[in-house]
């Protein structure tokens, strides 16, 4: 099997409608949160809370630090074949992995005592929004 492992510096290539969202991270966004996942009949839906200033200023959303200092980015997905989830309440901030198996993209996040994986046909962006969070230890 033909396999290549992609981190979230390159995530988006496994996403359509990706082109603001590579101006604002060219070079990767680190560690994510996983927000929010969603299942609607063979559809999906996720959002990934990004603690790193983005390398574009968008005036709406203000000043980095200031008026906000967490992005969220929002996405859809179909194609959805196979989930595990564990320790859903024990999520907390850690790098994506996504590996491409011909016509799939498997998407992976773990941490100590968590675990989420999901086997997919392709995400598309459909918005993005942001706050404030202050102290992010706690993730």
């Amino acid at each position: 099997m033909d396999t290549t492992i992609i981190n979230n510096s390159i995530f988006l290539e496994c996403t359509g409608n990706n082109f603001f969202i590579k101006g604002l991270y060219p070079n990767g966004f680190g560690e994510v949160l996983i927000g929010q996942f969603g299942l609607d009949l063979g559809r999906f839906s996720i959002s990934i809370h990004i603690h790193i200033e983005p390398a574009k200023k968008i005036a709406k959303w203000g000043v980095w630090g200031k008026d906000y200092d967490v992005l969220v980015l929002e996405f859809t997905g179909d194609g959805l074949k196979d989930i595990k989830i564990d320790n859903w309440n024990e999520f907390g901030k850690a790098e994506l992995l996504c590996r491409k198996d011909k016509d799939r993209f498997w998407l992976c996040q773990k941490g100590t005592n968590w675990n989420f994986e999901i086997l997919f046909g392709m995400l598309t962006f459909q918005k993005s929004s942001t706050y404030i969070a202050g102290d992010t230890d706690d993730y």
